[in-house]
Parts: structure tokens; sequence; C-alpha cells
């Protein structure tokens, strides 16, 4: 079946005017949904150019605030600077004195080996008996020196007395003399000694150390028995008891607080170096204040003896003076016999020269005689 031509154009015109309403429709559509989504987007970069906006500002201002806080913050930094420089130099010093301490702990290990070398040898040799007499004898030798005592003048060492040998005799002004012992019994003290530290040990440091009083007092009690003082008429009842450490007495006592006056009932003084040097001192003062006594004495002996020498020159000089007197008195006589009686007969030989025969007078200051006048001097003369 065909198809009209004029149906034909107006199908087509019909098509066209739907396809030109509907492509219009869309377009309306279309631009209200792209104003809308302009708007949207409009909307959007207003608020994203307003916060950016605002992120701005706050970055703006958080810079300003960055830069004051950093001019605030340059003495510090400045400060800090320096400080770094300083501990740096901290640092290097302390690692050189890191080394010097490293080199002084090594000096003070071999010092510690050496000493520790030197005390076994020490202990070693204290563990001798004849050791421990010689290190006694050279310490009170020592002392002794110290007090300012001179041997074979104010002590002697190992005089035998009465077939015994004590080891030093302390000489006092006026013939007294005071025998000393030094030798210390001390096993039980140097094992007590080891024992310092030990804090577990404490029972048996002490039991240790009441062995030490316990030898101690045995050895008061043999120096009582050998008595000494017997063989010293005159002299002090004492014999010294040197222990040459001061910790020897001080535990001793401590062990026995009897210790001491038990001792001074034996007649035996128990010393350590200190007050044996506190006691020779007095010695020795004393034996300064007799030099000076005698010194004294010398003095006044010989100034009695110069005034007995000046009153037998003043009795010798009384002679002299008399036969001078004498001589004097012989002489004028002979002038004037020359003169009253020799020249009265030799001028009457008128041929014969007298010039010759005039004898010149003396005198009186001449002829006079002083006297002593002094009355001592007469007293010494009358004396005499």
């Amino acid at each position: 079946m065909e198809i009209p031509p004029l149906l034909f154009v107006l199908a087509i015109l019909v098509v066209l005017a739907v396809g030109i309403a509907v492509g219009y429709f869309l377009g309306v559509a279309r631009t209200r949904i792209t104003s809308a989504e302009a708007r949207v987007e409009m909307a959007e970069v207003r608020a994203r150019s307003e916060r950016l906006e605002e992120e701005n500002n706050g970055l703006i201002e958080r810079a300003s605030r960055d830069q004051n806080l950093l001019q605030a913050l340059a003495p510090i930094t400045t400060k800090l600077a320096d400080m770094t420089t300083k501990v740096q130099q901290m640092e290097r010093h302390q690692v050189s004195a890191t080394a010097r301490l490293g080199e002084q702990l090594t000096n003070s290990s071999q010092a510690s080996k050496e000493l520790l070398n030197v005390t076994t040898s020490l202990r070693s040799a204290l563990t001798s008996t004849s050791s421990r007499g010689v290190w006694g004898e050279a310490e009170l030798e020592r002392i002794v020196t110290a007090a300012g005592m001179l041997p074979h003048v104010h002590f002697d060492t190992q005089t035998a007395i009465g077939g015994q040998r004590p080891d030093m005799l302390i000489y006092l002004p006026g013939d007294g003399t005071i025998a000393v012992d030094a030798k210390v019994p001390l096993s039980a003290y140097l094992k007590a000694a080891e024992l310092t530290n030990d804090v577990n040990r404490a029972e048996e440091r002490s039991q240790l150390l009441n062995e030490h009083a316990k030898a101690v007092r045995s050895h008061i009690l043999e120096l009582a028995k050998r008595n000494y003082p017997s063989q010293f008429p005159g002299s002090p009842q004492l014999t010294i008891m040197f222990l040459p450490a001061e910790s020897l007495l001080s535990e001793a006592v401590q062990a026995n607080p009897a210790l001491l006056d038990e001792a001074a009932k034996l007649g035996v003084a128990l010393t350590s170096p200190s007050s044996l040097l506190a006691l020779l001192r007095a010695v020795a003062s004393t034996w300064s204040t007799s030099r000076v006594t005698e010194e004294a004495g010398e003095v006044l002996a010989l100034g009695k003896d110069l005034v007995q020498r000046l009153g037998d020159l003043s009795k010798h000089l009384t002679n002299v003076g008399t036969h001078l007197s004498r001589t004097v008195k012989a002489y004028n006589q002979s002038i004037g016999t020359l003169e009253n009686r020799l020249l009265v007969t030799a001028r009457n030989f008128d041929s014969l020269p007298s010039d010759n025969l005039e004898v010149p007078q003396l005198s009186n200051e001449a002829t006079q005689i002083r006297s002593i006048s002094r009355a001592e001097l007469l007293d010494e003369a009358s004396g005499s």
C-alpha cells in the first residue's frame, strides 16, 4: 500500500516537531541542571576560597607568631650554641680525664700489687719472733731519737745487767735508770687483723683479741718476775713495756680493761708510740733542766773562785803598797842624809866640781801610795 506524499510529509513534520519539542525540553532541563550544578560548584568554590583565605590568614598569623617566637628564642639559641660548645669541650676534657683516670687506675693497681707484696712480706716477717723483736727495737730507737735523746748519753741498747738484757736503758738525771722491753706477742693479733672486714667471723675475731690480751698479760707477769728495777738502786720502781703500734695496746685494753691497772700494780708501764714519745720528751726536758742547774752551779763555783782570787790579789796589792811605803820612807831618809850630811861635807871641797851632786826630790803625786778602799776587797783581804 502506498502512502500519500502529503501524509508522508506531514508525518515527517510531526516527527520533527516532536523531536524539536523533546530537544527543547531536554535542553531546558539540561540548562536547569547545569545552572544548579554551577551554583553548587560556585558555592563550593566560594566555600573553598573562604576556607583557603582563612587558612592563609591562619598561616600568616602562625608565621608571624613563629617569627616572634624565633626572635624571642634567639638568645636561647645563642646560649644553646654556647652550651653545645661547652658540652663538646667538656666531652673532650672528659675523654682526657678518662684517659688520665685509666692511667691512674693502672698505677693504683700496680701500687696495690706492690703494697700487697710488701704487706705479705711484712706479715711473713712479723710471724717470726726474731723479726718482731727487731721491728720493736727499731721503732723504739726511732721514738727515742725523735724525743731528742742521745745514745750513750741518755740511753743505751742491749746492755747486759744481772744476767739479763733489756732492749733499752733510759738514763734519768741523778743517776736514775729505767729498763725498756720491746718484745710483744703478735700471733693472735695478726690473725684477728685478717678478720677485720669479715662480719661473719666477728666472734672468732673477738676470741683472738681476748687471746692477744692474755698474751700481753703473760708478758707483763714475765717482766714483773725479771724485776729490772732491783738492778738500779735509787731509780723508779718501773719497767716500760713498749708496744710498737697503737692498736696493739688499744685492742688489748679493750679486751681486758683491767690490764693497765694490773700492770701498774706490778711496776710495769704499758706504752704505745705516742705515750712513750710523751714520756721520753718529759725525760729529755728534765735532762735539759738538770743541765741548766748544773751550769748554774758551775757558774756559781766560778764566781766564788773569782771572788777568792780577787781577795788574794787584794792581799798581794796591799803587801806591795806596804812595801812601797816603806821604800819611799827609806828613800826619803836617804835623801835627807844625802842633803843634810853628805852634800854639806862635799861642798867644802872647793876645788872639786859639785854640779852632779844635786839629787831631785820626788813629787808628792809620785810618792803617794793609793790604798784599797772597796769594802768587799778589804773584807776578802782580811778574811784571807
